[in-house]
């Protein structure tokens, strides 16, 4: 199974959003966009999701199944955070019981108490809401998971324990995920490749891939591998940074070594060990 884009272009009317899209997402990979606001990240998962017909190009996704977890968690205030969970599993037709336990062991697997289940969205915090939403997606145990900023509101400490349950259940089930963040340290974090995006039109400009496995990425590597790419032009250009102030890059000293492979595309790809 895998996803596939070439030359995927996309506008709003006469507003070019998206040009010359091109990239492979097998299953187990993870894969975060990372850019400008207004790049056309979010156009293009809705394009994946169906939600949108592309102007161009083409998109082959033979994954089985799929999940989308939106910036904001959009819960419906009339269900319980059980029911919520469940909703997916409901419209398969998966029976009552049945359903109400899965909801309860991923809600219990996220944090949740089993009074928390039976809450209305208003009553729970905003880091609640977004376990339940969290919770809505893995229920359907997608072969691909569509997550848009997911953790952008919330604060450090449960984006890591977030980060920890999301981890653990891709490593079990195996999952294809397609993140986009604004935030590179969470996209070194969690992916196994980072495609870095300019705007005006949205494209993809330089794929960095991240060669240590998540689980042996610790905090120091993670902090270094950061800097290291903050140091990238594309990467300054997309935040919006001026020229950085680098080292030499055969300097090794701080453990992170990165190898750099010039394509004769317009697309570049550095390799993170």
């Amino acid at each position: 199974m895998k996803l596939a884009i070439e030359q995927l272009n996309h506008s709003f009317a006469l507003d070019e959003v998206l040009a010359d899209i091109g990239l492979i997402l097998e299953a187990g990979e993870s894969l975060a966009l990372v850019g400008p606001s207004g790049c056309g990240k979010t156009t293009l998962l809705n394009l994946i999701a169906g939600l949108l017909q592309p102007r161009e190009g083409r998109i082959e996704n033979s994954f089985t199944s799929m999940a989308y977890m939106f910036q904001q968690p959009r819960l419906l205030p009339w269900k319980t955070a059980r029911d919520n969970i469940a909703l997916g599993l409901k419209a398969r037709g998966m029976p009552r019981g049945e359903r109400e336990a899965r909801a309860a062991d991923l809600g219990g697997k996220l944090g949740l108490a089993a009074a928390d289940l039976d809450k209305f969205p208003h009553a729970l915090s905003g880091g609640m809401q977004s376990r339940v939403a969290l919770a809505r997606a893995l229920a359907l145990e997608p072969d691909l998971l569509l997550l848009d900023e997911p953790f952008s509101a919330l604060d450090v400490g449960l984006k890591m324990e977030l980060y920890a349950l999301l981890l653990e259940q891709q490593a079990q089930r195996g999952s294809a995920v397609l993140m986009i963040t604004h935030d590179l340290m969470e996209a070194v974090r969690l992916a196994d490749r980072i495609a870095m995006m300019a705007a005006a039109p949205g494209r993809i400009v330089r794929t960095f891939t991240l060669s240590r496995p998540q689980h042996e990425r610790d905090d120091g590597w993670v902090y270094r591998t950061t800097a290291k790419l903050m140091q990238e032009p594309e990467v300054r250009a997309g935040f919006g940074l001026g020229r950085a102030m680098r080292a030499s890059d055969d300097e090794s000293g701080d453990g992170v070594a990165i190898s750099r492979e010039d394509k004769p595309a317009r697309r570049r790809e550095m390799r993170c060990a």
